[in-house]
């Protein structure tokens, strides 16, 4: 079954400058596929041969989810963003790679350069 969000993530790619507006709607598909837990929890360790099976499940589930993660990351980019990204393999290292690019504070740092660049005035 396909995720009916998914529209949302169609209509509102990621360009750059709406990279809050972006994460929001992708939080809220994320959601809803219960899938989100990828972005926050740590990946868990890769299984020895001698773990357990519920630990092997464990990890092949999260695998699998950070793939869908990465996968609807990648669906709702632009194609000049998406190939940028599209060797990484982690979708966490792919958004903390965004939030360093586009996030709130890159905005407010940008807001008070500009600010400040307006504010300055030539000497007589």
């Amino acid at each position: 079954m396909t995720n009916p969000l998914a529209v949302i993530l169609e209509k509102n790619q990621l360009t750059g400058p709406n990279y809050v507006d972006w994460l929001q709607n992708i939080r809220i598909v994320l959601n809803f596929e219960d899938i989100d837990y990828v972005l926050e929890a740590p990946m868990p360790a890769l299984p020895d041969a001698d773990t357990s099976p519920e630990d092997h499940a464990i990890y092949k589930k999260w695998v699998a989810d950070d793939k869908k993660v990465r996968c609807y990351l990648m669906a709702s980019m632009r194609n000049a963003l998406q190939v940028q990204y599209e060797m990484m393999r982690d979708s966490r290292a792919i958004l903390l790679h965004l939030r360093e690019l586009y996030g709130e504070n890159s905005r407010n740092a940008q807001f008070q350069l500009t600010s400040e660049l307006y504010g300055t005035k030539m000497a007589e």
